[in-house]
């Protein structure tokens, strides 16, 4: 008999809490969950597990940070009302994040009045906080409803073709059989090589452009990034198009000009 086991990982929530997004570029509520790694047999898990850490995820943006519960007065049980869970767990926010906050005001009131150095920090940030997202993503196989949909799609093919080859050409039903096994394994097998240029364009693209549209980044600038990151080795720089992202700042005709 075949036992799966082994180790993964257990989120626990542990509630709500008030702090800067550097995706939104704003204060947001967050839910703060705990991480573990337990044991499991068949991916069922009886324990929280050891601890690895903690994150906090933008209740607007989804973007997942790690995170220090000790940082927080406390944590609240129920979600709030940004000024309310402030209060309740991060009262001196506007302090504790003032620099970044003063940064963000100049920002919204001349994009091009930045120091060089802060600009560049700024467009490359949102870059570096969600590579760890697509480094994950990228590190086994996934499946999304597209590559589910393609599997019964195959099952059908696979079912039906045979059958109906079988009632116009007897004779052929064997061959048949083959063919259309392979049409749906090689559909299956499409679907899930196209699984992850979807991902980009539903999960990272437009998250990267909502941060990066306020800096009005030129695709000069975004190239020296996406040439950083290749050189760190960082599976977005071959993995996310540049064009996509430039088309979601300012429209196909800037997306063109980066592809010539």
């Amino acid at each position: 008999m075949f036992i799966v086991w082994g180790k993964k990982l257990v989120y626990r929530k542990l509630g709500h809490v008030a702090d800067f997004c550097p995706i939104c570029r704003k204060p947001r509520p967050f839910v703060l969950r705990r991480l573990g790694s337990a044991g499991h047999v068949y991916y069922i898990t009886v324990s929280q597990g050891e601890l690895v850490g903690y994150e906090r995820t933008c209740a607007r943006c989804g973007t997942a940070f790690n995170a220090e519960p000790t940082h927080y007065a406390a944590v609240a049980s129920q979600p709030a009302s940004l000024p309310e869970l402030a209060r309740q767990t991060f009262p001196n926010l506007e302090q504790a994040w003032k620099e970044r906050l003063d940064l963000e005001r100049q920002l919204r009131e001349d994009p091009r009045a930045l120091h060089a150095d802060d600009r560049k920090a700024l467009i490359r940030s949102p870059f570096l906080l969600l590579s760890p997202k697509v480094e994950k993503r990228f590190a086994s196989t996934h499946f999304d409803k597209e590559v589910g949909i393609s599997a019964l799609v195959a099952l059908g093919l696979m079912i039906a073709g045979p059958a109906l080859v079988h009632k116009l050409s007897p004779d052929s039903s064997d061959l048949a059989v083959l063919v259309f096994m392979a049409l749906g394994v090689l559909l299956v097998i499409v679907q899930m090589v196209l699984a992850g240029g979807r991902f980009m364009r539903r999960e990272v693209v437009p998250v990267l452009a909502q941060c990066l549209r306020p800096l009005q980044p030129t695709p000069g600038e975004l190239q020296t990034v996406m040439a950083e990151l290749k050189t760190l080795r960082h599976k977005m720089a071959c993995k996310l198009k540049l064009p996509e992202l430039v088309a979601h700042l300012s429209g196909e005709e800037a997306a063109a000009a980066v592809r010539r």
